[in-house]
């Protein structure tokens, strides 16, 4: 399985990859993550955050309504109830979170100790710790 994922590139941009969570890829062992913690996130309808970094890697599963997640390369993304993504833009520009439509958005947001990165080798799966990114 592929997640859409925001990282950062070396010169601060955000912008949108895809992660394998497969390890190794096209297999059917997924990947495992370390888990800091994990909260409910809700947003209003209209809600807009100015662009900044993730505070760390975090996986959101978005439980209700819809969010638009922009990079700061400005490639838009929309996920709504069902979807899953990564946010792992924890340095340089960050990004934009918008709530569109009539209904409050709710996520469960879970932040992982490392980032995922984008194919299933080198140490944890895949995983790369934050210190050594």
């Amino acid at each position: 399985m592929k997640l859409a994922s925001l990282n950062v590139d070396s010169k601060g941009d955000s912008y949108w990859t895809d992660v394998e969570t497969a390890n190794p890829p096209g297999s059917n062992k997924e990947r495992e993550q370390d888990v800091a913690y994990w909260q409910i996130w809700e947003t209003q309808p209209g809600h807009f955050q100015d662009f900044k970094p993730s505070p760390d890697p975090r996986c959101n599963a978005v439980l209700a309504g819809k969010i638009e997640i922009t990079a700061s390369n400005g490639e838009k993304r929309y996920f709504s109830r069902g979807d899953t993504f990564l946010l792992q833009d924890i340095s340089g520009k960050g990004h934009a979170t918008r709530t569109p439509g009539w209904e409050v958005c709710s996520i469960l947001r879970v932040a992982m100790k490392q980032v995922m990165t984008a194919t299933a080798t080198g140490t944890a799966g895949g995983a790369l710790p934050i210190e050594q990114r």
